[in-house]
């Protein structure tokens, strides 16, 4: 079964979903616009989320323990999503439902006409990203992941479906990864003691520790987009100066 093949079976799953949501698209001018806003701004997604890690470090009675499985956490955040972006580049590209002739969906208000255009919707990095995390605050309060999923899944994953972005399936593999990714990371708390070191740093040179926590927690708000970005320029740099 070639690639094409492989999503045309996926398709008829994702095609009905998305005329789904697509059938509510121009209703409601004020909808349509909040959804893109809120698919579009880094402090209404990633930043919510590093500010409910932020507290959760500091909330009073946090124990080393709670602290070790927010530094694998962001480990696995890391990991997860560079493993999505590889399983971007190397698997067949995928057309955004916004942009599949067969779907000939309706553009949101607030969405440009050519969205994401250039980039494949399988599978989606936010997925990837904001499942990985909300996971990981399981490992440190049961009704912190509660509430850290449901804003995941109410405020980034269906926007993102309501306005073409992605499919289902595009957010079901994502979200498999980062949960698989994050899981895999707090279940090797025993194992890994590096990071009662990192923990102990943290109280040891706090000077040293938190600006670099502070930019970790950043990136990770608006999903690595200024590093992506100053790589992007360096590697034009380099080619200018090689060549």
């Amino acid at each position: 079964m070639d690639s094409h093949e492989a999503y045309g079976l996926v398709d008829r799953l994702d095609f009905p979903v998305a005329q789904f949501f697509n059938q509510w698209v121009h209703r409601t001018w004020w909808l349509d616009q909040s959804l893109a806003f809120l698919s579009d701004n880094h402090l209404f997604k990633g930043g919510v989320l590093m500010a409910l890690l932020w507290w959760a470090w500091f909330r009073r009675g946090s124990q080393a323990q709670a602290r070790a499985h927010l530094t694998l956490t962001l480990l696995a955040c890391v990991l997860a999503l560079g493993l999505g972006r590889t399983m971007v580049n190397l698997l067949p590209h995928r057309l955004r439902p916004l942009h599949e002739p067969a779907l000939n969906l309706a553009t949101p208000y607030g969405v440009a006409e050519r969205a994401l255009n250039d980039l494949s919707s399988f599978p989606s990095d936010h997925a990837v990203l904001f499942f990985a995390l909300a996971v990981g605050f399981f490992f440190v309060a049961r009704w912190l992941g509660w509430l850290a999923l449901s804003y995941v899944t109410v405020f980034i994953a269906l926007p993102r479906l309501y306005l073409g972005l992605h499919y289902l399936s595009d957010m079901v593999v994502g979200a498999c990864v980062g949960v698989f990714v994050c899981a895999l990371a707090n279940g090797m708390l025993g194992r890994a003691a590096w990071v009662q070191w990192v923990v102990c740093w943290s109280q040891r040179s706090p000077a040293a520790f938190y600006p670099l926590m502070f930019l970790l927690t950043y990136q990770i708000a608006d999903l690595f987009e200024g590093s992506r970005l100053w790589f992007k320029g360096l590697h034009s740099l380099l080619q200018h100066v090689l060549t």
